[in-house]
């Protein structure tokens, strides 16, 4: 069964054609050029079914929406969480307010490492960090700011400038330097705090660490954890669902 899978995010639209066990096609356009996307689409051939994560706005999820009505005849199964699914058991208070990404992100990680304990860290825009235990228990995790979101409130809120990209150093001696080394304490202290506390309740040495997304280059070099790099850990949990029986229950219709 051929699969669209669609990561509509905060700065971009992913997507994946997947039939047979493998990623035909893949691409990524901008928010909102869906132009762009209308020709890429077009380059396809016909999915069985499109599956969708959307956490954009309102008039993006309506264009998406109309965009494959119009081209495939098709409604889009709108990905939502759920309280359990796919072995896993969402503890967040209200488990429809997870964001679907989170919630697709974790699907993945939990299938990629044979269903370990882990934690879950997406780079995009913002940085998700999510926890799971051996049970498949997901505990809760944090959304910090990106490298590139700290770049950006450090120059709106001061005067520092950062026209040119820095470097990493240790011990900075320019102010590139010490913005650059600044953006990746900050990302790396977080998972490895995280870490240490998901090690600490579950009372055990290690936990592997399932990190993807586009902002995830910068941090592999400085993560001293164990990884698995997933690349699109949401397409792959988009793939999963699409393949199973499950996808009405775990999906919302468009309004």
């Amino acid at each position: 069964m051929a699969i669209l899978a669609i990561d509509s995010g905060n700065s971009y639209i992913k997507w994946g054609l997947y039939e047979a066990n493998q990623w035909l096609k893949k691409g990524k356009v901008y928010q909102n050029d869906f132009s762009l996307l209308v020709i890429e689409f077009k380059q396809l051939s016909k999915p069985q079914i499109v599956v969708v994560s959307h956490v954009g706005s309102a008039v993006a999820r309506c264009e998406i929406a109309n965009i494959i009505t119009s081209l495939y005849a098709l409604e889009p199964n709108w990905v939502v969480a759920q309280k359990y699914g796919f072995g896993i058991t969402n503890r967040y208070i209200n488990p429809m307010q997870l964001g679907c990404d989170r919630w697709l992100a974790l699907i993945a990680a939990w299938e990629k490492i044979n269903r370990r304990r882990c934690l879950v860290v997406n780079v995009g825009t913002a940085m998700t960090i999510d926890v799971l235990t051996d049970h498949g228990e997901f505990l809760g995790g944090i959304i910090a700011p990106s490298a590139y979101l700290v770049f950006k409130s450090l120059c709106l809120s001061t005067q520092l400038d950062y026209s040119q990209k820095g470097s990493y150093d240790d011990f900075p001696l320019t102010t590139n330097e010490a913005i650059y080394s600044g953006a990746i304490h900050c990302l790396i202290g977080a998972i490895e705090r995280m870490h240490q506390l998901l090690v600490d309740k579950l009372n055990c040495s290690m936990v592997d660490c399932v990190i993807s997304g586009g902002g995830a280059s910068i941090l592999l070099p400085f993560i001293k954890l164990p990884i698995v790099f997933v690349d699109e850990l949401v397409l792959e949990g988009l793939a999963i669902i699409g393949n199973s029986d499950q996808i009405s229950s775990c999906s919302s219709s468009f309004k």
